[in-house]
């Protein structure tokens, strides 16, 4: 599952560029940092496969992305709404879905 998650990483550092909210500086960077946290995380998980802690990090930073647009105030230009909310809410589904199967040894 991490492919996904830094896919969704990937996303999220394009989508100011890809819908047109590059102009808004909180839309931008918190696109843009988030998205580089997750794709990070995803690919460390991508070469160590024992622990889960990648995973709680791409949740709670999904969860950023949920509420950013809401705390630093960009909710009102619906693009960098949507994209943050919907590619976040994706993050912490797959993770989150990642978290609860079970371990294998």
């Amino acid at each position: 599952m991490y492919w996904i998650t830094g896919i969704l990483g990937l996303a999220l550092i394009a989508a100011p560029f890809a819908f047109g909210f590059s102009d808004i500086n909180a839309a931008l960077w918190t696109s843009v940092i988030i998205g580089t946290i997750v794709f990070v995380v995803s690919a460390v998980e991508a070469f160590r496969t024992t622990d889960l802690w990648e995973y709680w990090v791409a949740s709670i930073f999904g969860i950023l992305a949920i509420s950013a647009p809401f705390v630093l105030g960009f909710s009102d230009n619906t693009a960098a709404l949507w994209s943050s909310v919907v590619i976040g809410l994706a993050v912490v589904v797959v993770s989150g879905a990642r978290l609860l199967q079970p371990r294998t040894s």
